[in-house]
């Protein structure tokens, strides 16, 4: 028994359709992204170094300091030979990853700051600092302040930058977890 002549169209419709995404599969090596969907691009404020490519981490608070070092093995320890606590140890790999990762919600630039003392955005002193030490010598230095009003917020300062960012508290949450601050 023949099959209506609508029906023919659309499986001829369909195996074009078909025919088509495999051809370009075939030849791009990946999936077509699917509309509306963009690949992810990290845009954190430590972009020149990949989290994994970090040896050494320091937060300072005040007089008080805590050195971090990463063994070749990937074990973080502290001082260089005491194994860091398993949660400072994840949240020194937590923390790393959203200063790569995180974008932040606001930049305010040197114009938008110009006249307000740090004080008011809690980075004179700042509440803690930390660097970051890669492999091959890069380093990066981000100073943390206050929490904004709504706590939602974190104001920062970045070494090498003009003006103060306003990071998302959750990306200065995991260092106060590596020092051990509630």
């Amino acid at each position: 028994m023949a099959s209506p002549p609508v029906s023919r169209v659309v499986w001829i419709a369909v195996a074009a359709v078909a025919a088509v995404t495999l051809t370009v599969l075939a030849l791009s090596g990946q999936r077509p992204d699917p509309a509306g969907l963009a690949r992810f691009e990290a845009a954190g404020v430590m972009l020149a170094i990949e989290p994994t490519r970090v040896t050494a981490v320091d937060v300072r608070q005040a007089e008080r300091r805590w050195r971090f070092h990463r063994d070749p093995g990937g074990e973080w320890k502290v001082g260089g030979t005491a194994p860091a606590p398993a949660g400072a140890a994840q949240a020194l790999d937590d923390g790393l990853r959203l200063l790569h990762a995180s974008a932040p919600q606001r930049v305010l630039d040197r114009a938008e700051v110009d006249g307000i003392p740090m004080t008011e955005y809690g980075l004179a002193p700042p509440r803690y600092v930390v660097v970051v030490q890669a492999a091959d010598g890069t380093s990066f230095r981000v100073e943390f302040g206050a929490v904004n009003p709504q706590g939602l917020a974190q104001y920062a300062r970045v070494a090498g930058r003009d003006g103060v960012v306003l990071l998302p508290r959750f990306v200065g949450r995991p260092w106060e977890i590596a020092i051990g601050q509630p």
